[in-house]
């Protein structure tokens, strides 16, 4: 998942040509990418196999109602987030509106995000079903908006509700930076 970026416009630190490559060889590893931005950036055009449309600072209420289909259809690993977070019992009583009376399924954040609450749970149970990593390209509009600290959290939350540092689960950007720095490709996914 490409979320919220444009690696192709934006490649600070990644160093030139590199995004454009990898977006590439994602593409002829037959590896889907699902971009998901208010804007259909170059990257995007390009690359994606999937453009999910998101307004502008609404990422959390759309990454809220992909973990209240998780919860609501047994679609994550609760044995593994039950061993490897702190606090996930506090999230639940949120996302399944037990705090303020109203659970934040796919039609609560279609309102708010804009995304099809059909597309919402299509999206999350093709994540379910799939090991799946996120970059960012150096952020785009995701972690630079008002109280961006929020889908930033609730993007790690997600992966750990997938068993976060499994083989193919995890951030890019870091594996990426991980592989650069020991120069060979190394790390989870």
């Amino acid at each position: 998942i490409m979320w919220g970026g444009d690696p192709e416009t934006t490649p600070w630190g990644w160093g030139g040509m590199m995004p454009g490559r990898i977006e590439s060889f994602f593409t002829e590893a037959g590896i889907k990418q699902i971009f998901i931005s208010p804007d259909l950036n170059y990257a995007g055009a390009a690359h994606a196999d999937k453009w999910i449309l998101v307004l502008p600072n609404t990422d959390a209420a759309l990454q809220c109602a992909i973990a209240y289909v998780w919860m609501d259809e047994g679609l994550y690993d609760r044995e593994w987030v039950e061993a490897h977070s702190v606090g996930f019992d506090w999230f639940e009583h949120y996302v399944l509106g037990n705090e303020d009376g109203i659970p934040k399924t796919p039609q609560w954040a279609e309102e708010k995000c804009g995304v099809p609450s059909y597309t919402i749970r299509a999206f999350a149970r093709y994540w379910a079903r799939h090991a799946v990593s996120i970059a960012h390209a150096d952020g785009g509009g995701m972690i630079r908006s008002p109280f961006s600290h929020e889908p930033a959290r609730l993007e790690i939350v997600l992966l750990a509700m997938q068993g976060l540092g499994r083989h193919g689960t995890g951030r890019f950007g870091d594996l990426a930076r991980a592989a650069g720095r020991s120069g060979r490709h190394g790390g989870s996914g």
